[in-house]
């Protein structure tokens, strides 16, 4: 993949043309040009790579009834690239976009045999997401929709929806990551006015790189409104069509708001979700609230308040542990050297369950974005 984009590169150099002219010879008096920030490809088009990369320091702390278990750890947390630009000025654009930072090495993994005769087998598996794709769309624009078809972001979650590189806490918010930051192939469309914006999309329901292997598509909407200078006000609705009884039935209600305001940012969002059909069928909430203080251009304290119960029938049954159920408490400090282009982020997490043994993290993160 890395070889398809240096080729890339060279095709563009040698078909035309950079977005800036031809930089100043050795020697000349003109001031230098800075680096262009598009490429000219195709007969009118433009391409511009942007990259995002984040490593974090991770010390955790699980105070366990025996006694606290310590792990600490260095992790690339992101490496995505992105390939974005127009074909067609101002008609068609595209999009693609992929983490090498996802493709985990394979472990040794026990896992039961099905069968006559049971027991176990040792098999190599990914610990985590075994796919670096991302996104990959074609956008076709006009005055009143922008429609894309690929694999897309669901527009599900204020803080899932909204880009990596501007969380104001290393990581989202426990009910963010939990039904946000998610992707599914399909189709959206969506476009922004002066007072609203909406997006709407029909999606598989499958997941990211996953084909649907059933009839039923999930419906998403969300609706903003601006109604004064840095407020935006959000509401969606997500819900499975189709075959209501299967197990990847999903629906999801959310409020959220977001008011930046020169150096003051406050936001928080409420999400209602259902998963399953029938006697499967799941109901859960989660919120938080998070406010942020640039003290100067380069100094930026953030708080956050989080909670998610992931299972609201245990709640009515005291026979039941509920220990699902969490409270987060985040504290954290940004420093901006060149705004998101390169900062630093230092974050404390704890999570309070109700029986469960409460966690503690902190996270050292750097990060380049252009």
């Amino acid at each position: 993949m890395f070889k398809a984009l240096a080729a890339l590169f060279a095709v563009a150099s040698a078909g035309g043309a950079l977005a800036a002219g031809p930089a100043a010879g050795a020697g000349s008096d003109a001031p230098a040009k800075e680096p262009p920030r598009v490429l000219s490809v195709g007969t009118d088009g433009v391409l511009k790579i942007g990259v995002l990369l984040q490593g974090w320091y991770v010390y955790q702390q699980v105070d366990a009834a025996g006694g606290s278990i310590i792990s600490n750890t260095f992790r690339v947390r992101r490496a995505e690239i992105n390939v974005q630009g127009d074909i067609v000025p101002d008609l068609i654009g595209y999009r693609m976009g992929f983490d090498p930072s996802r493709l985990f090495e394979p472990v040794d993994t026990v896992v039961p045999v099905t069968g006559p005769g049971g027991g176990t087998v040792t098999v190599k598996q990914f610990p985590g997401a075994g796919s670096i794709f991302q996104d990959l769309f074609v956008t076709l624009k006009t005055p009143y929709a922008d429609v894309s078809v690929g694999q897309l972001l669901i527009p599900v979650s204020l803080e899932g929806y909204g880009p990596s590189e501007a969380l104001l806490l290393p990581e989202r918010a426990l009910v963010a990551s939990a039904y946000g930051d998610k992707r599914d192939l399909g189709i959206r469309a969506s476009k922004a006015f002066k007072y609203w914006s909406y997006t709407a999309g029909v999606f598989n329901g499958a997941g990211a790189n996953g084909l649907d292997n059933d009839d039923s598509k999930d419906l998403a909407l969300r609706l903003e409104a601006y109604p004064i200078d840095g407020l935006t006000l959000g509401a969606v609705g997500y819900a499975s069509i189709g075959n209501r009884l299967s197990a990847s039935t999903k629906d999801r209600w959310e409020l959220d708001a977001r008011y930046l305001k020169g150096p003051f940012t406050a936001q928080g969002e409420y999400i209602r979700a259902r998963d399953g059909g029938g006697a499967s069928e799941v109901d859960s909430h989660g919120f938080y609230g998070e406010i942020a203080y640039k003290i100067t251009d380069a100094f930026q304290p953030a708080v956050r308040v989080g909670y998610l119960d992931p299972n609201l029938a245990r709640d009515l049954d005291p026979t039941v542990d509920n220990s699902d159920e969490a409270w987060e408490f985040n504290a954290g400090v940004n420093y901006y050297l060149k705004g998101l282009q390169a900062k630093m982020q230092l974050g404390y997490t704890r999570i309070q369950y109700d029986v469960k043994a409460p966690v503690n993290q902190v996270i050292l993160g750097t990060q380049v974005w252009f």
